[in-house]
């Protein structure tokens, strides 16, 4: 998988600082996340695009570090619906849904049907330890796009272009073979050429991956 491929869409994360800079890059794709929320307002009338980040790697990374193994399951997830409802008026503007990081798969499909505001705007993330057949589901259901979200227990492991994430993007792209949904890779700037992200072909359902 090393064919380079246009370059996804580049949303590039907030704060961002000083405001000078955020202001010259008027007319890019943004990402604003629940965890740090401040330039959402200045973000949604400059931007060409924005991802509504639900902040949960940014929630469990911040508890591992005061030693706790927290469960985004467990958060009231009700202020990140509102804030999302709120910023979701406009084009181009989509929300990650809400995720519990390092769970059973599950726990997140129960955070999918606690979701409340549609597909249409919509995307669930897909952890890429999380079975393979779990993938092809959401890609079925009708969700905007999925997110892939890549953790790995080894610290040397855990970047988005190293061995073992090549080597889970291989199966991905088995899985989905010449019919690439839509996907969107998370903290994938990296590897934005690498595989086609930005494609929205159609698809066909595809029955075998409920057996893989």
């Amino acid at each position: 998988m090393t064919r380079p491929y246009t370059p996804a869409t580049i949303y590039h994360g907030t704060p961002l600082t000083p405001r000078a800079a955020l202001q010259s890059m008027a007319g890019r794709a943004f990402c604003v996340s629940f965890h740090h929320p401040a330039d959402i307002a200045t973000v949604d009338q400059l931007a060409s695009s924005v991802m509504l980040d639900n902040g949960a790697f940014s929630f469990w990374m911040a508890a591992r570090k005061q030693g706790n193994e927290a469960c985004e399951a467990e958060r009231d997830w009700r202020p990140y619906y509102a804030w999302a409802e709120r910023w979701l008026d406009g084009q181009n503007r989509w929300a990650v849904v809400p995720d519990a990081i390092a769970m059973p798969s599950q726990i997140n499909d129960g955070l999918l049907n606690d979701w409340p505001l549609g597909k249409s705007q919509a995307s669930p993330v897909w952890h890429m330890d999380e079975p393979l057949h779990r993938l092809g589901r959401l890609i079925e259901q009708g969700w905007e796009r999925v997110c892939l979200g890549w953790v790995h227990p080894d610290r040397r492991q855990n970047v988005v272009g190293s061995d073992a994430y090549f080597a889970r993007m291989d199966e991905v792209a088995a899985l989905v073979g010449n019919r690439w949904p839509p996907l969107h890779m998370l903290r994938g700037t990296a590897v934005a050429r690498l595989f086609p992200f930005r494609q929205r072909r159609q698809h066909q359902p595809r029955a075998e991956w409920m057996a893989i």
